[in-house]
């Protein structure tokens, strides 16, 4: 194996959990086109010279982060979770006239939409041409780029350092990482604030959440690990926060080291936690690897037994993280009927790596049971499916036990 560390650049490597070849999770196809999906090995690694956890293959940017489906305002749940964080980041650091707010990876706009209604000033950068567009018809400006050092240079130049940077979900996709926390070190002011929010490790372990694995999550952080990786550019993390989204998240705020921002007792509490947990031990990640085996077996005869009973399957959602689940239980149409989704950019599509098509949620018969894909957001769904529940429908829960709701 020629991969190294996208930390530290180490070459000692050890392989916790092979989920296969699989295709990139957002390459939903039109059916109308009949073509077959790339698959690329899909690898969780840890290095052990950093502990830094990871995947071994690296799809090209370009190819995942320019044309997807993914936007973040289709969900009320992660709208309503951006509007609690920007509150608190503009309670704890309030603002001087004339500053500015840089969402890198904005998608689009969501975030900032909290900033621009109180009239500050604010900035999107994001690579996904659809999210542009969106994002700039809301009035919030947006760079179609890929964030780097040398975006950062020019972002500097026409308009100077940004007071608060804010990342979710984007630290961990960045395949150019270091020319990327180089930009940041560059364009944060010197009382400045970055913002990183990313799917928390020991969570995702502890809840055997394997599908949030996937080709666009490079790495996999835990704050010992993300802090251990910031020193390198001057940079470290003085508070923290864990929240339920997505299963578990954690909210990071980063400063420059020679900042006059104290690390938090919470903080110091996480990460004291993670090193209690083991989190820079290997048996932690070998017992991850072994209930996402057990989990395999249990799932498939489950739904086995449903289906011999005639019962009819769909999945609810059609995430990116929903291809992992998918591809590595090896599902078709034996024993999962469709996928719905209310995304429009997905229907008629193809599941990637299957024919299991995803259709309009509103255009098709309820079946017996809904596989719900989208887990994070399981609430937030079921609460609008009354209808369904009182003509007797039931839930597949996958995380963080197997549950029939």
């Amino acid at each position: 194996m020629n991969f190294v560390c996208r930390s530290c650049g180490s070459k000692n490597i050890r392989e916790i959990l092979d989920l296969g070849d699989q295709p990139w999770g957002n390459d939903f196809i039109k059916i109308e086109k009949n073509e077959t999906n790339q698959k690329y090995p899909l690898k969780f690694v840890i290095c052990e010279s950093c502990k830094m956890s990871q995947i071994n293959y690296t799809i090209p940017k370009e190819r995942m982060f320019k044309n997807h489906s993914y936007m973040s305002g289709t969900t009320k749940t992660l709208g309503l979770h951006f509007s609690n964080i920007s509150d608190q980041i503009l309670e704890k650091f309030p603002l001087k006239e004339n500053a500015y707010v840089l969402d890198i990876g904005g998608n689009d706009g969501t975030f900032l939409e909290n900033f621009k209604k109180k009239n500050i000033k604010v900035l999107n950068v994001d690579s996904g041409v659809q999210q542009s567009i969106l994002s700039n018809k809301k009035g919030i400006e947006c760079i179609n780029d890929y964030f780097n050092e040398e975006l950062a240079s020019k972002i500097l130049k026409e308009r100077g350092q940004a007071s608060i940077i804010h990342g979710s979900g984007i630290f961990f996709h960045l395949e150019e990482l270091s020319s990327a926390f180089k930009g940041i070190k560059k364009l944060l002011k010197k009382d400045g604030v970055l913002v990183a929010e990313f799917i928390d490790l020991k969570s995702m372990m502890q809840n055997v959440a394997f599908d949030q694995i996937y080709h666009e999550h490079l790495l996999y952080y835990s704050l010992n690990t993300l802090n251990h990786m910031l020193i390198t550019y001057d940079l470290e993390i003085f508070d923290a926060q864990l929240y339920n989204i997505h299963g578990g998240s954690c909210v990071a705020y980063i400063k420059h080291k020679e900042s006059k921002f104290e690390q938090t007792s919470n903080c110091k509490y996480l990460m004291q936690e993670e090193i209690n947990y083991g989190i820079l031990k290997y048996e932690p990640y070998e017992n991850f690897a072994k209930k996402v085996q057990s989990f395999k077996i249990e799932i498939l005869n489950l739904l086995k037994k449903l289906k011999s009973q005639g019962k009819t399957i769909c999945a609810l959602g059609a995430p990116v993280k929903g291809s992992t689940m998918i591809n590595y239980l090896k599902l078709e149409r034996d024993l999962l009927d469709c996928a719905v989704e209310i995304n429009p950019y997905k229907f008629d599509t193809f599941y990637p790596g299957t024919k299991i098509p995803v259709v309009d949620q509103s255009k098709i018969l309820d079946p017996n049971y809904y596989f719900i894909l989208s887990w994070n957001f399981q609430e937030e769904i079921i609460s609008k499916m009354s209808k369904f529940i009182d003509g007797g429908g039931k839930f597949i829960t996958p995380f963080p036990k197997i549950k029939v709701i």
